[in-house]
């Protein structure tokens, strides 16, 4: 059985981890005065605030909003010591981005995987005081829909067997690569909900979704034989994103603090002896246009 874990407002909960006194609170991680909500508690998603919202938005929707600028070596340490928990029970574990991935129960015999995702959600909730949604089935796709359906605090099992009856009824949304325009697109043609992806001939889904129609079938019908993978490949490449605090004009200053960027991405990539070959960089400037620049640097 794979388990799914799935941090619950990740950045905001160890914010609020980290310091009691924002516990029960609305906050948010992100620019004080410009840029975007990065990652918002529950007591101001309740207020409107989500993710990602522009900061001068979330201000007016909650003006009690606690805004915290991000810490992101707290919470790799966070993210670190969360999944120490799982490697506790199985070498199989796939860290899929920082406040989540899988892990694979099938070798541990001497308990029930029910049993020790329970103990997982418990010792990480009693020791770093954070929240995570957990789902167990018997593949990827089954057990990371089941993790985020009833978020926070989310528990589910889907039975072996049960994975097509547990998808049938939820929106085509829930399945991978079906975001905005292909929801839109399955809409238009009657297959509102898995099921009806699930039963529609592969030759005529062809003609909606292209090549990916076997694929999408499949995965409507609960069936995915994507492996846990515990070794993740080295990273290609480092990125850097930085937000001024007044709009800039000056060409000039963009591109020094370019290279500037540049430089401690090099020294990092160097340092953690990757083979990065690309830096990737990203100046932000207009609160709301967010205007994007990108300048790549072979090394």
């Amino acid at each position: 059985m794979i388990v799914h874990l799935d941090a619950d407002a990740f950045y905001a909960s160890v914010e609020q981890a980290s310091d009691p006194r924002l516990r029960g609170k609305a906050v948010a991680v992100g620019g004080a005065k410009r840029g975007i909500i990065a990652s918002a508690s529950y007591e101001a998603r309740k207020m409107g605030v989500y993710t990602p919202m522009p900061t001068v938005r979330a201000r007016k929707l909650c003006p009690k909003l606690i805004i915290i600028p991000g810490d992101f070596e707290k919470y790799e340490q966070f993210s670190r010591l969360m999944f120490c928990y799982a490697y506790d029970f199985t070498p199989h574990v796939e860290i899929a981005s920082i406040d989540e991935g899988y892990f694979d129960l099938t070798s541990n015999r001497k308990k029930d995987p029910i049993a020790v995702a329970e103990i997982i959600r418990k010792a990480i909730a009693q020791s770093l005081k954070i929240i995570v949604s957990e789902g167990i089935g018997s593949n990827k796709l089954v057990s990371q829909i089941a993790s985020k359906l009833q978020k926070p605090a989310c528990f589910i099992e889907v039975p072996l067997g049960t994975e097509k009856e547990f998808l049938s009824p939820l929106p085509n949304r829930w399945l991978p690569g079906v975001g905005p325009k292909m929801a839109g697109i399955l809409n238009s043609a009657g297959l509102s909900f898995i099921q009806q992806i699930g039963s529609t001939p592969t030759e005529l889904l062809s003609l909606i979704v292209g090549s990916y129609a076997p694929q999408l079938k499949a995965f409507a019908n609960g069936i995915d034989e994507r492996p846990v993978v515990a070794d993740k490949p080295d990273a290609k490449s480092y990125r850097e994103q930085q937000t001024f605090s007044e709009d800039v004009t000056d060409e000039i200053f963009i591109l020094a603090t370019l290279r500037a960027m540049a430089d401690r991405l090099m020294s990092k990539a160097r340092a953690d002896r990757k083979s990065a070959r690309t830096v990737t960089l990203r100046l932000r400037y207009n609160d709301m246009d967010e205007t994007t620049r990108s300048l790549s640097l072979d090394e």
